[in-house]
């Protein structure tokens, strides 16, 4: 990243003109102003029911599809069809003025074939956001006496389009490899416009073009009650996972427009080299109705390089997260609450940008339910607050409220019985 860009992420908020015109609905709505920086926003999400726990599931398993780790899929009792929607709220501050914002977006979907259950033989196909650029700011200036309006703003981000499987080794071992083909335009905008409307307005559309290609693969350790001889620990879970370092092609196109009419050049291509990331967690579940799970994840940004150069401003990132779910009843005849799964948790993030020399961090609180809607469909809810930043050194606080749902629809698709 170049130091202009730092400086525009610094006079953003030395130029704040109102508290409600900050983000303005230039080009989209507007997220976060840190998803200037790197390749934008990371997605954490692997589940609305991971997530509703504050963790990313490394080591949870169940009648669900985790995006991130495939090892943890041989739990799986049906064919299943997820699909994810989401609402988030910004309040951002610079601690004098405060912009709000909201956008709502789909969050992809996974179809996992379960093919054999007692081989844990599951494929998936499933497409997500990987990062998010989503950003809207404005500030006036004057040049030989003639006020306007700068506005910088970006939009797009990275999808993954992935392939897995999950299979079960040694009775003990469930083990998962995924192959991920990211893709996607990153744009920022630079538009100027003149109060007088006699001056010609101007706007830079700078387009970066992504695609590359990683694995996904995770081991999950499930035989604990044999190894302690404890059947207290028969559902408690250890897993591992590891994602291979990404190198993405990179192609940069400009358009530029003027009162005569649209330039549009070719200005430079490369390589952006996305680091490695690797994980641990450990589940384990209580009178068949408790379950409480822990995970962390470490990636390597160190090691990021854009067109052979490390930006200063990115860091090794860090996340954890703790949390629990419980579901009263798994009796068919339960009621409908007692049959219902409820869920909290919490996480920290140690994000992978370090602005102005200061770390930025964030905490996150979770909360949730699971509706049931037959025995094998239902629907996930979430309720979220995420805290990222400050209001000191020049930075911003992002104050993120988020509604998401997931509907869930389980079929008995070429399912073979598990004595095949």
């Amino acid at each position: 990243m170049t130091k202009k860009t730092v400086k525009i992420f610094t006079a953003a908020f030395i130029f704040l003109i109102s508290s409600t015109s900050v983000f303005a609905q230039h080009d989209k709505n507007g997220g976060s102003l840190y998803s200037i920086f790197g390749i934008g926003d990371l997605n954490y999400s692997s589940s609305i029911r991971t997530d509703a726990m504050g963790i990313m599931g490394l080591s949870l398993m169940g009648n669900y599809t985790n995006t991130l780790n495939p090892a943890t899929w041989t739990k799986l009792q049906t064919t299943r069809f997820s699909t994810k929607f989401r609402i988030e709220n910004f309040k951002s501050t610079d601690g004098t003025n405060t912009a709000k914002r909201t956008y709502g977006d789909f969050d992809g979907f996974n179809l996992s074939m379960m093919l054999n259950q007692g081989n844990g033989w599951v494929f998936d196909i499933g497409l997500k956001d990987y990062s998010i650029v989503n950003y809207d700011v404005k500030y006036p200036g004057s040049v030989n006496g003639e006020d306007y309006t700068q506005y910088y703003s970006g939009n797009g981000g990275l999808q993954r389009i992935s392939l897995g499987f999950s299979y079960i080794l040694f009775k003990d071992f469930s083990y998962g490899l995924q192959f991920n083909y990211v893709f996607g335009n990153n744009d920022k905008i630079t538009d100027i416009e003149f109060t007088n409307t006699n001056l010609a307005n101007t706007k830079n559309v700078i387009t970066n073009s992504l695609s590359g290609f990683y694995f996904n693969t995770g081991l999950v350790f499930h035989g604990f009650d044999k190894v302690f001889k404890s059947k207290k620990l028969q559902n408690m879970t250890l897993g591992l996972f590891f994602s291979t370092p990404m190198n993405l092609n990179s192609s940069l196109t400009g358009k530029f427009y003027n009162s005569v009419g649209i330039d549009s050049v070719g200005l430079n291509s490369g390589k952006i080299k996305i680091p490695w990331s690797g994980g641990i967690g450990i589940s384990n579940e209580f009178a068949n109705s408790l379950i409480v799970s822990a995970d962390v994840l470490f990636q390597k940004w160190a090691d990021y390089k854009y067109y052979d150069v490390h930006p200063p401003e990115i860091r090794n990132s860090l996340r954890l997260g703790a949390g629990l779910e419980y579901t009263p009843s798994k009796k068919l005849n339960a009621s409908f609450f007692q049959r219902m799964s409820y869920r909290a948790g919490a996480s920290y993030t140690e994000d992978y940008l370090k602005i102005n020399g200061q770390p930025i961090n964030a905490i996150g609180l979770n909360a949730g339910f699971s509706v049931p809607m037959s025995r094998y469909n239902n629907i996930d809810l979430l309720f979220s607050y995420r805290t990222r930043g400050k209001t000191s050194d020049g930075l911003i606080k992002d104050d993120v409220l988020k509604f998401a749902i997931s509907v869930n629809i389980g079929e008995l698709w070429f399912l073979r019985p598990k004595g095949e």
